[in-house]
């Protein structure tokens, strides 16, 4: 009896989610990999591959090409970044992301910042 509960608690405890996340991936690394594709376009597509920004495309407007330009959002204040992945903005749709995985997508933008 004492080896199967054991057992079981070693289970849950080992394969719950958040003991495989911290025990395999940091914020940072969980960052990186949503930042290439968290819901089945990433934001690379758009800001480039660190988040600098870029050119998306061009539109047609009084006869002259005007880019399309996303944003470089490093640096960006948390709740700044935050409402734009809940609400979108612009061009940019809006993102069902979790709490923890907007903070991760941050913490990858932006590496020097503590949690409060």
């Amino acid at each position: 009896m004492k080896i199967i509960l054991l057992i079981s608690f070693f289970n849950v405890f080992l394969f719950s989610d958040e003991n495989i996340r911290k025990e395999f991936l940091t914020q940072y690394e969980y960052g990186k990999a949503l930042y290439k594709k968290p819901r089945g376009i990433g934001c690379i597509e758009c800001h480039g591959r660190n988040g600098e920004g870029s050119v998306i495309s061009y539109i047609k407007q009084k006869n002259k090409n005007k880019p399309i330009i996303a944003p470089n959002i490093r640096g960006v204040g948390f709740i700044k970044f935050e409402s734009a992945l809940k609400n979108g903005k612009g061009v940019m749709p809006r993102y069902n992301l979790t709490a923890s995985e907007m903070l991760a997508l941050y913490i990858y933008l932006n590496p020097n910042f503590k949690q409060p």
